[in-house]
């Protein structure tokens, strides 16, 4: 089952991406791949790269308001003059309420997926992923197994890795977590990342830091998609982002075998609308057996009728009708998350197509992103990619 990745927009070369690469491959092969019958050494990803030929900000995004300077200045002799009088621009948000201990006394299993979210997205080689991976497993065997949890009493946010670590171990009769890997370090590093990753939810400075960085996210989403538009080319003329993806497509296509000959595309946000162009128009005899688009915005696309097989009289009446998935792809899964103001459903637009809701527990301001960083989303769909 080659399984192609296709990142989203807002994805650029760095530390931050490989590691995020690093982790997600690890888990699509310890808990997707066996769940498939799969040997997780064998299975083959690809993760064709386009950030490079996206959006490019020559004075660094200068247009966008700076939180921390501009908003005190305004009608203060700063470098924006206040428009008329000096206003409130940011509320103060509400303190978070409790923290990960409080979360796992109300479900247990949510908080252990927040711990190795945290933990995963702190991964930076192979052998640490996989390690991460199959301590997942086995805590999550001993969350579903084990009722007694009076051992949350005496948790704190700080000894929480500890504990679980030490529960594990005596209900199950296997060495410590930390065991393999030095797994339980990662999750200790991982608790930290959790509690102190918003020191206080409350203040006006955070707040306004918050709205800088959604405001960077939407900038760069809306340049990756007008260059995308602008610049993908037609049938036998791809632009660059397209040549890079079909040039995977096509190599896990190339991989298939009589035993694993099933192709599954993951789409992440743009990266969905850039895959439903490629079937369409640029490789519509490309046989796919399951497209995953996940956070994506394929439906807003084709209500907006922006991709090349978009055609004004498909469907005939709005909104009754709907387009047919297209005739390459065999089975096409949705996620979405109500917190991801980036995500849309497809099943109103698409014939064919599966709409499911997925909740990462993540703000809006982190949600577009948190699919890959939650566990339980690999066991999720594992469990949709059997059916």
């Amino acid at each position: 089952m080659p399984i192609v990745f296709v990142h989203g927009v807002n994805n650029r070369a760095g530390d931050e991406y490989r590691d995020n690469e690093v982790g997600r491959n690890e888990f699509l092969r310890e808990i997707v791949a066996p769940a498939l019958g799969l040997t997780p050494a064998t299975l083959a990803i690809e993760n064709p790269y386009w950030g490079g030929d996206a959006a490019q900000f020559p004075w660094g995004m200068a247009a966008l308001p700076d939180a921390e300077e501009s908003y005190e200045k305004f009608g203060a002799g700063g470098d924006v003059e206040a428009f008329g009088r000096t206003i409130e621009l940011v509320a103060k948000a509400p303190p978070l309420p409790g923290g990960l201990v409080a979360r796992a006394r109300a479900d247990l299993a949510d908080a252990v997926d927040l711990l190795y979210g945290a933990t995963l997205a702190g991964t930076t080689t192979k052998d640490e992923a996989n390690a991460v991976a199959l301590s997942y497993l086995r805590a999550v065997a001993y969350v579903a197994g084990h009722p007694d949890l009076s051992w949350l009493d005496q948790a704190t946010d700080t000894n929480f890795a500890d504990l679980l670590d030490y529960h594990v171990r005596q209900e199950a009769g296997q060495e410590a977590l930390g065991g393999v890997g030095g797994v339980l370090d990662q999750l200790k590093e991982g608790l930290s990342r959790l509690v102190h990753a918003i020191p206080d939810a409350g203040t006006e400075l955070l707040n306004r830091m918050a709205r800088k960085k959604l405001n960077a996210t939407v900038t760069r989403f809306t340049g990756d998609a007008f260059v995308y538009l602008t610049r993908r080319g037609a049938p036998g003329q791809e632009g660059a982002i397209v040549k890079k993806v079909v040039a995977s497509l096509e190599k896990a296509d190339a991989a298939r075998t009589a035993q694993d000959s099933k192709l599954v595309v993951i789409a992440h946000s743009f990266g969905g609308e850039i895959v439903y162009d490629i079937l369409t128009r640029f490789r519509p005899g490309l046989q796919v057996d399951c497209l995953v688009t996940v956070g994506s915005q394929v439906g807003l696309f084709e209500e907006l009728k922006l991709y090349l097989a978009s055609d004004a009289n498909i469907p005939a009446h709005y909104p009754d009708g709907r387009v047919p998935r297209p005739a390459n792809l065999k089975r096409w899964l949705n996620v979405f998350d109500l917190n991801d103001v980036l995500s849309y459903r497809v099943t109103p637009i698409f014939d064919g197509a599966e709409d499911f809701a997925y909740d990462t527990g993540y703000s809006t301001l982190q949600a577009h992103g948190g699919y890959f960083l939650r566990p339980s989303f690999y066991v999720r769909l594992a469990a949709r990619l059997q059916a």
